[in-house]
């Protein structure tokens, strides 16, 4: 939406470990390489310890059938990057490509293998036709299996599934900003955003599986489940009441289809059957925000409104709050804080009560985020970042509707840098998950220690 709203994202990526290099270059006419370096590459090797790769549930029932066994397992990552970053005055574009291979010493539980491998890519483009009117781009693509990993690929700070799935799942984000300037006090912003999910998990209709047990009852899929397309256009009226200040007011429409066609409830002898796209939904939502810059150093943005929500196929309708909040403070040199908040509906991966007809069609989900990079000394550096997520879940009758789950995750690092193109690191993370339903909380710890080479 606004550009310093956009920074929701930026924090919810510091809180889930993900960081990000920015650069400055001097003018160049027309769009090349500047004069500084225009390229980079570096490659990481770490070595880590895992007590809960496969985010096995802390109690599992005596119902559940399948049980999913604790693997706790020793690793080591090898992740080599490469980016670029090319502009002028008018025109900026960046882009990097970042390649993981994680070897495990006990295969976590889904995988054939030993190892994982994860892609990630990212760009951004920004261009100024004139004084007036400038565009933004930005798309970013995961392959990844933890769950802070496929998030990368959004703005959402939510998570939609908090345990580890193994395979090539797969999730990108894309979106285009238009924004003209009408007069010097009042200007327009015109968007596009494309959210896309898609898992490895899917639905197998053999009597006896893991999806259908020999009676015929469903146990859905992860991409019956999530598999999906959000598209949200939005348009913003922009009041520039100081240098510093803009107010705004905004509308914003999304659209989520569920794209598995899996059934993912009842009987295989149910017709019709229940099918991924009885979730489909559409909202409308209308907000009034405000981006400041308090000092040089210090800068924030809100906005807060309420949302329309029409489960079309569920014929079911309702209203819920809708918030977002970002904070932005350089207290000292080489040294921050990020922190931000989020109200509003996130996906799910509980679908209900076997055999009911009440599905579970989102979560209404609070998520407060933060980050913290600090210098101790010269060349050593302190980062702290966590991610808090309560969620209460809409429908599913009475067995689900209005129970919550709470998620955290807490990271903890420390890094010094011999040189500019060395620097060693160690860290921890800490990942629980409370629900109120059966055999989904979890803890996991992991500890790591690696070093950094770059150029």
């Amino acid at each position: 939406m606004n550009k310093i709203i956009a920074s929701v994202g930026v924090v919810a990526l510091g809180a889930a470990n993900v960081q990000a290099q920015t650069s400055q270059y001097p003018s160049q006419s027309p769009l090349s390489a500047p004069a500084a370096k225009w390229w980079n590459v570096q490659a990481t090797v770490r070595g880590f310890y895992d007590d809960n790769v496969s985010t096995t549930p802390d109690h599992q029932s005596a119902a559940v059938v399948n049980k999913i066994p604790k693997v706790h397992t020793w690793g080591y990552e090898l992740s080599p990057k490469v980016g670029i970053s090319v502009g002028n005055d008018q025109t900026t574009f960046t882009a990097d490509y970042a390649y993981a291979f994680l070897y495990y010493d006990h295969r976590p539980v889904g995988n054939t293998k030993k190892y994982d491998q994860d892609h990630t890519f990212s760009m951004a483009l920004n261009h100024a036709f004139n004084e007036r009117y400038s565009i933004r781009a930005r798309d970013s693509f995961v392959v990844g299996q933890e769950p802070d990993t496929l998030r990368f690929a959004s703005a959402d700070a939510a998570i939609h599934n908090p345990y580890r799935l193994s395979g090539n799942n797969l999730a990108n984000s894309g979106g285009v900003t238009f924004e003209a300037a009408v007069t010097p006090l009042l200007g327009v912003e015109v968007g596009y955003d494309n959210n896309w999910y898609d898992y490895s998990d899917h639905f197998n209709p053999l009597p006896g599986g893991k999806n259908v047990d020999l009676a015929g009852d469903v146990s859905p899929s992860v991409s019956g489940l999530l598999d999906r397309i959000e598209q949200l256009p939005h348009i913003a009226a922009l009041w520039h009441v100081a240098p510093e200040t803009t107010a705004s007011f905004g509308y914003q429409f999304e659209q989520i289809n569920y794209t598995a066609d899996e059934q993912i409830e009842g009987n295989t002898a149910d017709v019709p059957p229940i099918k991924s796209s009885s979730r489909d939904n559409r909202s409308h939502t209308l907000y009034v925000g405000l981006d400041h810059q308090f000092r040089p150093d210090f800068y924030g943005s809100v906005q807060a409104g309420a949302s329309y929500y029409d489960y079309y196929n569920l014929h079911s309708r309702s209203f819920g709050p809708f918030a977002r909040l970002s904070l932005t403070y350089v207290y000292m040199e080489e040294s921050f804080v990020q922190a931000g908040f989020q109200e509003g509906r996130a996906a799910t991966d509980v679908i209900g009560a076997p055999g009911s007809p009440n599905l579970v069609r989102d979560t209404e989900t609070s998520v407060a985020f933060a980050n913290l990079h600090q210098r101790i000394v010269p060349h050593f550096f302190a980062n702290l970042n966590g991610t808090a997520q309560h969620a209460s879940f809409n429908g599913g009758g009475q067995a689900f509707n209005n129970k919550t789950e709470n998620f955290l995750e807490f990271g903890a690092n420390l890094e010094y840098q011999f040189n500019p193109h060395f620097s060693a690191h160690a860290g921890y993370d800490f990942d629980r998950l409370d629900s109120d339903l059966g055999d989904r909380s979890y803890s996991r710890n992991k500890v790591y220690i690696g070093a950094t080479a770059s150029y």
